[in-house]
């Protein structure tokens, strides 16, 4: 079961804030132990290749290995078709795991069957030792490293405001994923957001739906003179709405601040940007269409080169969605036009 990291940090299972941030996570999750274990699912994802530093570690928590992926080139190499690439996961019941590996210890598997535009594949992982959470009912979110990819999901997200918990997001049919992988000292890297989980088999076909939800930054970066520099989407709310008559799913962030940290300082990196804006054709019960960093009005701000979204529907009648997205682009940033790179997932439960 896919999932990832967001720039170089493994984030935690819950967010802590609506639209999250450049490094994602918050909050702690309240892992069951009675966990359903095996798991199996597919999905789909969004995977592009940069050149990038890849480290291979050793987490001291858990003695289990661990790498890091960072960019170091705000430019796509390869990226996957139009409408993205198969993923496939399982997870096991570990029975001889390590200490501090979690209370649901797992054997974590991913890979997909399908190659970026010039051929590049997943070299993926087999029975990789991590940990599944469960919480309050959910899907079931992997999180696991090894010495040459990192894999994470979210499907379980805190709502805070001013710092005050408002309520839990549960996706029960489906999580959102993120992937990282490259080879210890190797020049690039590969990076997937996507999602996995039960697709809806029973879809409307008239009517509108609503979906409140999450979003959570997969890898970013922008290109700060040579330097590479993490960003995200910080506040605001997350919304989808499905049209399922037209066949039609609009939506996004909205009320957001692009910003990135510079030491301990917040820095807002373009005033007008104020969000994200997903748009997309349905078919079946999946979504294919375009995403782009938006003012307050809806209008894109800069220019791409590219900007993809997809998205499922999983459940019964369509009772959530997930989506991701990439964005290879040019904008104004932190007062200067900047090449940059921005992924990420958006998960949401219907109103």
């Amino acid at each position: 079961m896919p999932g990832v990291i967001a720039a170089a940090v493994l984030p935690v299972i819950a967010g802590c804030s609506q639209s999250g941030g450049p490094v994602t996570g918050g909050g702690t999750p309240t892992p069951v132990v009675n966990a359903t274990l095996p798991i199996q699912a597919s999905g789909k994802a969004l995977a592009f290749t940069a050149n990038s530093t890849n480290t291979a570690s050793v987490n001291p928590y858990t003695n289990l290995p661990d790498s890091q992926h960072e960019l170091t080139q705000a430019q796509m190499l390869e990226r996957s078709p139009q409408g993205g690439i198969r993923i496939n996961g399982s997870a096991d019941k570990d029975t001889n795991p390590n200490t501090n590996q979690g209370v649901n210890p797992a054997l974590i598997s991913a890979n997909s069957p399908d190659a970026l535009d010039n051929g590049t594949t997943l070299a993926g992982m087999t029975d990789a030792k991590g940990s599944v959470y469960f919480e309050n009912g959910n899907f079931g979110d992997p999180q696991v490293s090894n010495a040459s990819a990192n894999l994470s999901a979210v499907g379980v997200y805190n709502v805070y405001q001013n710092n005050t918990f408002v309520e839990q997001i549960v996706m029960r049919h489906g999580t959102t994923i993120r992937y990282q992988e490259g080879a210890d000292g190797a020049a690039t890297a590969t990076y997937a957001v996507g999602y996995i989980g039960d697709n809806t088999t029973n879809m409307p076909g008239s009517g509108t739906a609503t979906y409140k939800g999450f979003h959570e930054g997969g890898t970013t970066g922008y290109d700060d003179n040579g330097t590479i520099r993490q960003m995200g989407l910080s506040g605001g709310t997350v919304e989808l709405t499905a049209n399922f008559g037209a066949g039609t799913v609009t939506g996004g962030v909205r009320g957001a601040e692009l910003v990135t940290y510079q030491g301990n300082q917040r820095v807002v990196l373009n005033n007008a940007i104020a969000g994200l804006d997903i748009n997309a054709n349905i078919t079946g019960s999946e979504y294919t269409g375009t995403a782009n960093l938006v003012d307050a009005n809806n209008n894109p701000v800069g220019a791409t080169t590219t900007n993809q979204a997809i998205g499922a529907f999983f459940g019964d009648a369509a009772a959530e969605t997930a989506a991701a997205y990439m964005i290879e682009g040019n904008a104004v940033l932190d007062g200067q036009a900047r090449d940059y790179i921005m992924s990420g997932t958006l998960g949401a439960v219907k109103k």
